[in-house]
């Protein structure tokens, strides 16, 4: 197939796109793998995805059981393209397989943007531009590779419609270039993505009955009426014949429109107050600017393009999922990528046009949009270029090392109960759930310094205690943290020394030292003041000083000047405080603690005490507060029953 179009094709710039290509799947394949093997893919959506195509490659078509009320990924999301995917399951059956294929599926979404920037700047469209189109063309190429919310995408899990935009656009090129064999297959791959990709494909065939140079009705009213039958059989009968429990997105995002796609078209019609209510709210206005800020807005410029971008902005904008409402983070603005840049591109072309007299004009728009594009990256992208990059770099720890070892115990045909975050380790099997959820797995699997979500940690810790005291489950192993439980498995249910392990440390570096004893039993050592993006949160050490048979409440506490308490562990508890109680400790051992993150302000201090029992509130029951020494200026408050630790203004630790 010849994608040169109506120019030359000089092999220089056509190096450079391709070393961009190159440079960009082997980034970002490095960085998702990484990310995998750092545990930090979770089950929604790569092990969700991964045993539907596992499942599909061993003869059962897209099955899942990750998802509660659901035994097939059809009853989530309409997604054909998986089929054909499972194939690379006979190849390399892994996870990290999808990772790289999304990779190299988005690169390859530079190469029809290239073209297309040559073939509207060729003299067959607007007049020769020679070297100044091609520099153009490459231009257009690395600020689409370089788009943050395409990067997004390309950094969470894997999605389906994470693909779509390549083949957008590649459908989009052949449109164009009047390849009506090739625009047809593309099309079929992107509808194929996503239950709303037929929406898109949709929009091609109203651009080329109305804004395409030929008017082609005979390819546009097919086109129109084959996406639009794929649409309402998708979420109209396909979805609803495997979500028979209602957690669809559909049913869960959209249910304030009504009950099925039919519904809910008429009330975006009927109730538009409602719409524009909801759109207010989701910061619409914010979230389009953002989207093309990166090509310095020249999208305004061709809105015949632009109007394309309908579908996905209505469906992330009219969803009551917030997440669904942010630009990048997860996968959501992909579709919305190509859309700008290819309006910014005709955009372009329509400036060159009616300023042709100016005869560097496609170089000074070059240089606007890579500043543009590198601009917006450095505050919102996913690679070195961007601001703070070097902290989101995944680690893969000693911790996560562990992991391996424990999953290499679990067989490959037992049913497993996986965390998110283990799941996709495990979920090239028929059926796993993700825990909380147990049913009838045989092997139970979780972390406990790993986000507990979608459980409370003290939840978790009772469903531990009822699994192997009432279900039948023992502990087959356990380290570092991990708790693996074997059905049937009986007089297994202590957890071994070296489970403890992860609240242990030896010669930790601590900001701030502090020695304070609480009664004669416990002894803090230091602490640290964390803030990211998450918020802020108070890390401790300890010590016991002798055994100890009472587990104490340790109570750490953030209030303002005034003394009312912003945040404590009441609702958010710390892991160690529920899994190595005081009880458990051993003297002369550093004793780790951490609050979980909070935004408690700018402006906050952290008061710390201990009490026996539950009851922080009765004080004659909080062991007496002795300061030895401090680095920072310390106080006892609460007639010496806690101590102030530290004071904090303006987010900077105030020191003595």
């Amino acid at each position: 197939m010849n994608w040169r179009g109506k120019t030359n094709d000089p092999r220089l710039t056509a190096a450079l796109v391709w070393t961009a290509i190159l440079l960009y799947i082997a980034f970002f394949s490095y960085l998702t793998v990484l990310k995998h093997e750092a545990f930090e893919t979770t089950a929604f959506d790569l092990g969700n995805v991964d045993q539907a195509v596992w499942n599909t490659r061993h003869g059962r078509p897209l099955a899942m059981t990750n998802i509660e009320g659901l035994t097939n990924r059809l009853g989530t999301h309409v997604e054909p393209i998986l089929v054909p995917t499972s194939l690379l399951y006979f190849v390399w059956s892994d996870p990290r397989a999808l990772l790289i294929l999304q990779t190299v599926v988005i690169a390859l979404g530079a190469w029809p943007v290239y073209h297309l920037v040559k073939w509207r700047t060729s003299g067959f469209v607007i007049g020769d531009w020679g070297w100044q189109g091609e520099v153009l063309a490459v231009v257009f190429a690395v600020a689409y590779l370089l788009f943050p919310a395409l990067q997004s995408a390309n950094a969470f899990d894997f999605h389906a419609v994470s693909l779509a935009p390549s083949l957008f656009l590649f459908a989009f090129y052949c449109l164009e270039t009047e390849r009506w064999g090739w625009f047809s297959l593309f099309a079929v791959l992107t509808m194929s993505c996503k239950e709303d990709m037929p929406l898109l494909v949709a929009m091609l065939g109203l651009y080329a009955l109305v804004a395409h140079r030929g008017r082609n009705w005979r390819v546009a009213l097919p086109t129109m009426a084959a996406a639009g039958t794929w649409f309402l059989v998708a979420l109209g009968w396909v979805m609803p014949h495997f979500d028979t429990g209602g957690v669809s997105p559909l049913a869960n995002r959209y249910a304030y429109l009504g009950d099925g796609p039919l519904e809910m078209a008429l009330a975006v019609v009927r109730q538009p107050g409602l719409v524009l209510y909801q759109l207010g709210t989701s910061g619409s206005f914010a979230y389009v600017r953002d989207l093309l800020e990166p090509v310095a807005f020249l999208s305004l410029l061709a809105p015949q393009v632009l109007l394309l971008a309908i579908p996905p902005l209505a469906v992330n904008l009219l969803s009551t999922d917030s997440y669904m409402h942010q630009l990048e983070g997860f996968h959501y603005g992909a579709t919305l990528a190509p859309i700008t840049v290819v309006s910014a591109i005709y955009g372009v072309a329509w400036l060159m046009r009616r300023l042709s007299r100016f005869r560097y004009l496609p170089s000074l728009l070059a240089v606007v949009i890579l500043g543009a594009t590198l601009l917006y990256h450095r505050g919102h992208g996913y690679t070195p270029l961007a601001a703070g990059f070097r902290g989101s770099w995944p680690i893969v720890s000693d911790h996560e090392r562990q992991a391996a070892g424990l999953i290499g115990l679990v067989p490959q045909e037992a049913i497993v109960s996986a965390q998110s975050r283990l799941n996709p380790h495990l979920s090239q099997r028929e059926k796993i759930y993700m825990f909380p959820r147990v049913e009838d797995a045989e092997y139970v699997f979780f972390d406990v310094t790993a986000d507990s979500w979608p459980i409370h940690p003290n939840d978790q810790w009772r469903l531990f205690q009822s699994l192997t005291t009432e279900d039948n489950f023992g502990v087959l192993a356990a380290k570092e943290g991990y708790v693996l439980l074997r059905r049937g498995l009986t007089g297994a249910d202590q957890l071994p020394d070296e489970f403890y392990s992860f609240a242990r440390r030896q010669d930790p570096e601590m900001q701030y030292a502090a020695v304070i004893e609480f009664g004669g039993d416990l002894r803090l050592l230091g602490f640290d003041v964390v803030k990211d993006a998450a918020g802020t949160s108070l890390t401790i050490y300890w010590q016991a000083l002798r055994n100890l048979e009472t587990d104490y409440r340790i109570c750490p506490f953030f209030f303002d000047e005034t003394g009312r308490i912003i945040e404590d562990t009441t609702l958010r508890p710390m892991t160690t405080a529920i899994w190595y109680p005081t009880s458990l400790w051993k003297p002369g051992e550093t004793v780790w603690m951490q609050t979980l993150p909070w935004d408690v302000g700018s402006d906050f201090r952290i008061g710390l005490g201990v009490v026996e029992g539950e009851d922080w509130s009765q004080m004659q029951n909080r062991l007496r507060v002795t300061i030895v020494s401090s680095t920072l200026p310390a106080y006892p408050i609460d007639e010496g029953t806690a101590v102030q630790l530290v004071e904090v203004r303006a987010a900077e630790v105030i020191a003595p």
